[in-house]
């Protein structure tokens, strides 16, 4: 017979865990799963952040938009623009900085008689620190937006979609690569501005080139003169840095960078 005084000094018994039951399994198994399904998860994300910012840093917010496909668009060729004859003096225009050769593209046959200015022409209607919608000239339903930071002319009215009528408003700022000349900034997508690449009109953040060019090749691109049409009703957009090319609206409603067939636009209250 043992007494408790045998157990003085001696280690407690071992405490053994009883197995698990198998309410007690699937819980830990459903554990496991919600674990590994939110690692997965997070690699998907930092793997697509990598891919969209492959430089690092800081990544400008917000950095994307709804996608929605864009109303029918129907684009009837507008009359030849006339413009103002160009004065005595010029200027020297900054070197080229996008390839020599764009993209061919459909266009409606280059108007006649056109006659563009080698110096920037007053701004019309653009003051600088204004909110502006910008519509093709004799077409008031339409509207120049960015839609999947690409710009475009589309049906756009105070009946729309507040998400396209915000795509359709632009601050009027200074020109950032010259003086004398204006350039739009988004105001649903603060400090992002209309610029030219591979000559098509995109909406970009100057911060995602600060290492694909330098700053300067940003700004000449995101910067257009005006150059009025002779009744002074409209102006069209010309390049600093392609002074013999401006914004032209295809077929398809993108706007690009033409040589010829330019599109005259007026500024119109934003909706």
């Amino acid at each position: 017979m043992r007494h408790d005084d045998d157990r003085k000094g001696r280690p407690p018994y071992p405490y053994r865990a009883l197995p698990p039951g198998p309410a007690a399994a699937q819980a830990a198994r459903a554990r496991r799963i919600l674990v590994a399904s939110a690692v997965i998860i997070t690699a998907g994300v930092a793997g697509i952040l990598v891919l969209i910012y492959p430089s690092g840093g800081d990544i400008p917010a917000p950095v994307a938009q709804a996608v929605v496909e864009p109303p029918p668009f129907d684009w009837d060729p507008s009359p030849a623009v006339s413009m103002l004859p160009a004065p005595a003096s010029s200027f020297t225009s900054a070197p080229a900085t996008s390839p020599a050769t764009p993209p061919a593209r459909s266009h409606r046959p280059a108007p006649t008689g056109v006659t563009r200015p080698v110096r920037p022409a007053p701004v019309v209607d653009l003051t600088i620190g204004r909110t502006v919608g910008l519509s093709p000239a004799g077409r008031s339903d339409l509207r120049l937006r960015h839609h999947d930071f690409v710009g475009r002319v589309d049906r756009i009215g105070s009946r729309s979609a507040a998400g396209e009528r915000a795509d359709s408003r632009f601050v009027v700022r200074k020109g950032l690569g010259r003086g004398g000349c204006v350039s739009l900034e988004s105001v649903n997508f603060p400090g992002y501005f209309l610029r030219h690449r591979n000559f098509v009109l995109r909406l970009e953040h100057p911060r995602r080139w600060e290492r694909r060019g330098g700053p300067e090749l940003f700004e000449r691109d995101a910067t257009f003169c005006t150059s009025p049409t002779r009744d002074g009703a409209a102006f069209i957009l010309e390049s600093i840095n392609y002074p013999d090319r401006a914004l032209s609206v295809h077929a398809d409603g993108v706007v690009g960078l033409d040589r010829d067939d330019p599109t005259a636009f007026v500024v119109r209250p934003p909706l």
